[in-house]
């Protein structure tokens, strides 16, 4: 199969899968935890510490953290949930590479799950998705695998694109009116860079599969 027009096909479902609600859910969970992991990581990369890690049932979360680089922390969950679907992406392309890649995820989840996750619920979705993953990793062919590890990679990667696009609601809250806070470039500046990231990667990746059959 053409590899581009598989990466089509791949985006063409990611946009059919954001009007139906309940099937894209579980994505949407999955989007949300890199991006709260990210906040995560980076605050305690720069010398902070976590203080609550919480997800919601709606497919919101936050990350309280103290300490650590207040803007780099602010600025690397949208960031951070895109080059997680990139890295997703690009380890669907062989099959023990995918294996890999979902294994470290597995161990990510679970250390966070146990680390910083003190409510029924953001346990209940954490441990949905990381037995999401643990059945990919031993029910799915090697061939599957791959294709599905791809898949999933870009719809995480559209609501990436999109989900910035929420902090545009006239309330200041969130992370690009933090970082408006932080700098002098208002919301607006922040929403623009997460989604033209976004797409710079869909672009990088599509230009990036090989145009021959297999």
């Amino acid at each position: 199969m053409n590899q581009r027009v598989l990466f089509i096909g791949y985006c063409l479902f990611a946009i059919v899968i954001s009007y139906i609600p309940i099937i894209g859910l579980p994505f949407i969970y999955l989007g949300t935890i890199f991006h709260e992991i990210s906040h995560a990581l980076i605050a305690l990369l720069t010398g902070g510490e976590i203080v609550e890690f919480v997800l919601s049932a709606d497919g919101s979360g936050h990350v309280l953290s103290r300490g650590g680089n207040s803007f780099l922390t602010a600025f690397s969950g949208y960031f951070g949930v895109t080059l997680w679907a990139a890295l997703l992406f690009q380890a669907g392309r062989g099959n023990n590479m995918t294996r890999m890649t979902l294994g470290v995820l597995i161990l990510l989840f679970s250390v966070t799950l146990i680390l910083w996750v003190n409510n029924l619920m953001t346990a209940l979705i954490l441990g949905a998705v990381i037995a999401m993953l643990v059945a990919m990793l031993v029910k799915t062919s090697a061939k599957v695998i791959t294709y599905l590890s791809q898949l999933i990679a870009i719809l995480v990667l559209f609501n990436a694109i999109k989900s910035p696009l929420y902090l545009i609601d006239g309330r200041a809250i969130g992370d690009g009116a933090l970082l408006g806070r932080i700098t002098w470039f208002p919301e607006l500046f922040w929403v623009g860079i997460w989604c033209f990231w976004g797409l710079c990667v869909l672009y990088f990746l599509f230009f990036s599969m090989a145009s021959t059959k297999e």
